[in-house]
């Protein structure tokens, strides 16, 4: 059996060293007649056809106020290589492929072109990435690369909102002459294997389109590209608990200035701390959202809404408390009449009298302070209950 057990472990040696110096020969064949800065075909009349898929790994997130995506993704590429290759079934038996360096084969210059951190695809990591090379000189890279990408965020509909980012892939330095990007499938999956959900959005779809664009100094070239484009959805439950039902809270509260009677000094408290309120909610909505004017959420307006109710149910209020002070025999201005005449209007028209009025009592100005403190809070009343309504609208068209 120890003589059984030395035979077995000295084949093993003796083979693999010879599998190692069989490698190393190969390598060193292959690149005395090998430069990885030149095109790796024969036939300069077609080019060369290279083939990706790009895999998201995880989706750290999209960041609103700088407008950028954020993602961890890994693409596959693979090519045919016409100059690095062997036969594997004569001279170097056994041996079908090889894991080389990227700097030592010539790989595609790619470019994110809206990466605002780093557009070069093979930039990060360059001396440890690596190609599989195959006898038949299929080349197989794996680049991984957390992504940065510039993306334009509507927050209209936030927090209900849905956005659509890209990653844009372009060939660089290389027209079509050289290489053209197909993709494999449908271009762009996630990886089962690595993926890791997102807390905060959802990715809803995932698309592809390879094209051509034509060069930006003479148009006489053309350039390969892939984009890349992600449907992403916010996952509103946690902004629904923070942030609307806060805000539909503050709404109704609001309307209890309706209840409150205006004799109750703390009327006119009530309202201005609901006024600071509405301007402390909106500020700290304004931190997360993004600093543009191209497009303003809803949820902005409606809260900038709320101030404005709030500024004019301060003025009325104010202005009842002051008319509750004035006495009854007061009479208003020649100018306060002339602001306030429509009144007489609507009770000629709106308001039957039980008795015949006498003729001193039909000149008599009717008008008086009780009556324009009245009509102030029936409008009060009628701008809230029309600003429920239209805040309940809004919300269902943002929804929906």
């Amino acid at each position: 059996m120890f003589a059984i057990s030395l035979v077995v472990v000295f084949v093993t040696v003796s083979y693999c060293n010879g599998n190692y110096d069989k490698k190393r020969l190969l390598r060193q064949n292959l690149s005395k007649r090998y430069n990885p800065e030149l095109l790796p075909i024969l036939n300069s009349h077609q080019p060369l056809q290279i083939k990706a898929k790009l895999y998201v790994m995880a989706l750290q997130g999209l960041d609103d106020k700088s407008q950028v995506l954020t993602a961890s993704v890994f693409w596959y590429f693979t090519w045919k290589d016409e100059i690095f290759r062997w036969d594997h079934n004569i001279e170097y038996k056994n041996i079908s492929k090889l894991t080389v360096k990227v700097r030592d084969v010539w790989v595609p210059e790619i470019y994110i072109v809206n990466d605002v951190r780093d557009m070069s695809i093979r930039s990060s990591g360059y001396n440890k990435d690596y190609v599989i090379v195959r006898s038949n000189g299929n080349m197989t890279w794996f680049p991984a690369k957390e992504l940065q990408t510039s993306c334009v965020v509507d927050v209209s509909k936030y927090p209900f909102d849905t956005q659509e980012c890209s990653i844009k892939m372009e060939a660089w330095y290389h027209d079509n002459t050289s290489f053209v990007l197909n993709t494999i499938g449908s271009g762009i999956d996630m990886s089962k294997v690595h993926f890791v959900q997102n807390g905060e959005w959802e990715i809803v779809n995932l698309s592809s389109n390879p094209f051509q664009y034509q060069d930006y100094a003479d148009n006489s070239s053309a350039y390969s590209c892939i984009h890349y484009t992600l449907i992403l959805k916010r996952r509103s439950s946690y902004h629904l608990i923070t942030t609307a039902f806060p805000f539909v809270i503050l709404m109704a509260i609001n309307l209890l200035v309706v209840v409150i009677p205006t004799e109750c000094g703390e009327k006119l408290g009530f309202c201005m701390s609901q006024f600071l309120t509405m301007i402390v909610f909106l500020t700290l909505i304004g931190q997360n959202l993004p600093s543009s004017s191209l497009t303003i959420s809803y949820l902005t307006f409606l809260i900038s809404l709320q101030i404005l109710v709030s500024g004019i149910t301060i003025l009325i209020v104010a202005i009842s408390i002051y008319l509750q002070t004035r006495r009854i025999e007061d009479r208003p201005s020649f100018v306060v009449r002339i602001i306030f005449s429509p009144l007489r209007y609507f009770q000629q028209n709106y308001f039957k009298k039980s008795f015949t009025p006498s003729q001193d009592s039909i000149h008599e100005d009717f008008t008086t302070w009780l009556d324009i403190d009245k009509k102030l809070n029936c409008g009060l009343n009628i701008l809230l209950l029309l600003n429920v309504i239209g805040t309940i609208s809004i919300f269902v068209f943002v929804i929906y």
